[in-house]
């Protein structure tokens, strides 16, 4: 977007995707799994076993020919990236669900971004059920929007800044905690730490957004061939990456002779669609690769779903102000956040965020430094 004076913007809402992920850390592994389809192939290490032949997947779109023609993955995220910085606002609704060791978490957001490095955010958190069968349908492209009833839900966060400071606020039952972060502080220490890059520090922890989100899927993954999916009138591009060797090896430790993760909470695979007329994203996948490494595939563990999305309409200044509710105190994080950047300099090959950690921290879940 549009920002001015700072050239980052942030999308926290991503501390959701964490959260499922933690929670899903305490959750038995289940042997049962739905929306299986073939392993991605990506250029894949030599130890490791070629896809299985394309299956038909429930409710999957059709692709479309010619996909040689296509620009590569790399290509497409950067014009992806190039068209959300040149936006003056960002609206959408936010739709979120996962399906991790058989159980399933939804959540549903309202979000709002402006020039100025400005943000709203409401997200809700509903309680957590048993996977269906019928879900499988219920993440296509083309599937309706789950129904949302607000008063059922389990948990809220809110975040607000006007661009110079992060406010958040959760809420679980009727006490609800609020945390302030000081975002010209934290990139000024960031800029003045030895061979730390800011945007990392914008991303990792907190305060980064989609844009550095894309970056950072860009050099940390390794991309199959983009494909050109077609639902009803519309037309998707589908990038899917993996992790590259180095991150495997460096972040996730994962053995050089080893081909699953077995962490189920930690996802393998990103897939990216992206509306090729307005170059936005529609939907941001996670996937893990079967346990059984037999079995060569793989299945969504996080899907977020934009949703009416509406551009360059003005705001109201005001949905950026934030007051914290009468007799809540304010926690002030941002020490906290410039000892995180500090102490990854001090053990270096070590993230500032793990993403099989879950940090409570707003960071997608494995988008590793």
């Amino acid at each position: 977007m549009n920002y001015k004076p700072q050239t980052l913007t942030y999308l926290p809402w991503f501390a959701v995707l964490a959260g499922f992920v933690a929670l899903a850390s305490s959750i038995a592994v289940s042997a049962a799994g739905i929306a299986d389809e073939p392993e991605p192939t990506v250029a894949a290490p030599a130890d490791e076993a070629k896809p299985e032949a394309e299956k038909t997947e429930p409710a999957k779109p059709a692709e479309t020919p010619a996909a040689a023609a296509l620009p590569s993955a790399d290509e497409i995220l950067t014009q992806m990236r190039g068209k959300l910085e040149g936006l003056d606002s960002l609206k959408c609704e936010l739709h979120q669900t996962a399906l991790i060791s058989g159980m399933k978490l939804t959540a549903f957001g309202r979000y709002m971004e402006a020039s100025g490095n400005r943000v709203n955010l409401k997200y809700f958190i509903f309680p957590m059920t048993g996977q269906k069968q019928e879900d499988v349908a219920a993440l296509a492209l083309d599937a309706p929007a789950a129904e949302i009833k607000e008063a059922d839900n389990r948990g809220e966060l809110t975040q607000v800044s006007d661009g110079n400071v992060l406010y958040t606020m959760w809420k679980n039952g009727e006490t609800p905690s609020v945390t302030r972060r000081n975002i010209r502080d934290i990139l000024a220490a960031a800029q003045a730490t030895t061979s730390y890059d800011p945007k990392n520090a914008a991303m990792d922890l907190g305060v980064g957004g989609l844009r550095g989100l894309v970056s950072r899927l860009q050099t940390t993954m390794e991309f199959a061939p983009v494909k050109s999916v077609k639902v009803a009138d519309r037309e998707f591009l589908e990038v899917t990456g993996r992790w590259n060797a180095k991150v495997r090896n460096e972040i996730f430790k994962i053995p050089a002779d080893t081909i699953v993760d077995p962490r189920p909470q930690v996802p393998e695979y990103v897939r990216v669609y992206v509306d090729a007329q307005t170059m936005l994203p529609r939907r941001i996948q996670y996937l893990k690769r079967s346990m059984d490494p037999t079995q060569k595939v793989v299945r969504p563990m996080i899907t977020l779903d934009f949703r009416n999305l509406v551009i360059n309409e003005a705001v109201d200044d005001s949905m950026f102000a934030f007051t914290a509710p009468e007799n809540v105190k304010e926690e002030d994080g941002t020490q906290m956040v410039i000892q995180l950047i500090q102490q990854s300099i001090a053990a270096p090959g070590t993230p500032s965020a793990d993403p099989a950690a879950a940090p409570a921290t707003p960071v997608a879940p494995a988008a590793p430094k």
